[in-house]
Formats: structure tokens, C-alpha cells, sequence
């Protein structure tokens, strides 16, 4: 097998997704065809789910993100507007630098995964909870562990930021994945 890989890019406001890949790909067909019919079948969804997709992004965003024509003798049509493309640009960019950051050597956490995610700790599970559907895995940090975070020079300043403070490092995630070494197996030829 050779798995690789993948993730969902959604762009968020707060915990509210405002667009995500379908979206993406439907404003995309759209500046290729200019015509909201011939982007949704492209895109694989109905009409009414584009209408209705394209609706709620404008509406989070308070932006017209999609110009239309109603049809007639002349014809119809959908167009991006500026900003419309501007978004389109901008979760393309984002796409492709993810893209690009999982193929990159370097990024390798084991050998048959690419991994991008540099907080990793060594630790000791020190409690699993089993629930109905979830599980709870308290563990405790075995090794010493170093963390280096990247901020703005604006926010040393303003936290006044010197060597030897003591201060709480946040991570921010959505969630705690868990990695666990295989033994090797043995061969019985």
C-alpha cells in the first residue's frame, strides 16, 4: 500500500465554517464557464445546493461573491466578482502550500507517513476512559521536551518577553492524535 496524506481545507471564522473545498471548486467552474448551471454539474451538486452554498458564503462574508445575469434571449451568466476572486485566489495559495508542504522530505514523522505537525512529546499513557463511542487517554509527558513557537516581535513587546520567564505555552489544535511504535514483526519462513 501506499498511503499518502490528505485533509479537508476549510476557511473558518471562529468555529463556523464559512468556505470549504466544494466551494472552492464550484466558485472555480464558475469563472470557467460562466454559467452556475455548467458549475454545479461540474462540480457534482445540484443547482439549488450551489445557489444555496454561494448564498451562505456571502452572507458570512458580507460580500457579493458571485455576480449573475438572468437568462433570457441573451443568455445568462455568473461571474466572480473582485473579491470573488480574490477568495478563490487565496484558498487556492493556501491549498497548494499545504500540498506542497506534505511532500517535502523533511516533513517526514515516520517512515510511511508525512507528517507537518511539530509538537510531538514523548509521553506516558497514564489513564484510558472508554465511553460508548470515544475514548479519554490521559497521558504524562516521560522526557524533557523543548517548544519553539513563532509570534509576532509586536507580541514580545507587549508581553514583555525576556530569557528565564516562566510562561505558559498554549497549543493550539484541534485535537491530540496519538502515535504509537510497531514491533517489528517476525518472519516465520
Amino acid at each position: 500500500m501506499n498511503l499518502q496524506p490528505a485533509f479537508h481545507l476549510s476557511l473558518a471564522e471562529g468555529k463556523q465554517v464559512v468556505l470549504d473545498q466544494t466551494d472552492a471548486l464550484l466558485l472555480r467552474r464558475i469563472s470557467e464557464t460562466s454559467s452556475l448551471t455548467e458549475a454545479a454539474k461540474l462540480t457534482g451538486i445540484s443547482y439549488r445546493n450551489a445557489w444555496d452554498r454561494i448564498q451562505s458564503f456571502e452572507k458570512s462574508l458580507g460580500t457579493k461573491i458571485v455576480e449573475t445575469k438572468v437568462g433570457g434571449a441573451t443568455g445568462g451568466g455568473a461571474t466572480l466578482t473582485p473579491e470573488g476572486d480574490s477568495l478563490l485566489h487565496d484558498f487556492r495559495k493556501v491549498r497548494k502550500y499545504l500540498f506542497e508542504a506534505l511532500g517535502e522530505p523533511e516533513n517526514m514523522g515516520h517512515a510511511s507517513f508525512k507528517l507537518s505537525a511539530r509538537n510531538r512529546l514523548r509521553v506516558r499513557i497514564t489513564n484510558v476512559h472508554k465511553g460508548e463511542v470515544t475514548a479519554a487517554i490521559k497521558m504524562k509527558v516521560t522526557v524533557p521536551a523543548e517548544l519553539t513557537s513563532i509570534i509576532s516581535r509586536e507580541a514580545v513587546d507587549d508581553l514583555d518577553l525576556k530569557e528565564g520567564d516562566e510562561v505558559v505555552a498554549i497549543v493550539k489544535s484541534t485535537e491530540v492524535l496519538i502515535a504509537k511504535e510497531q514491533a517489528a514483526r517476525k518472519r516465520t519462513d
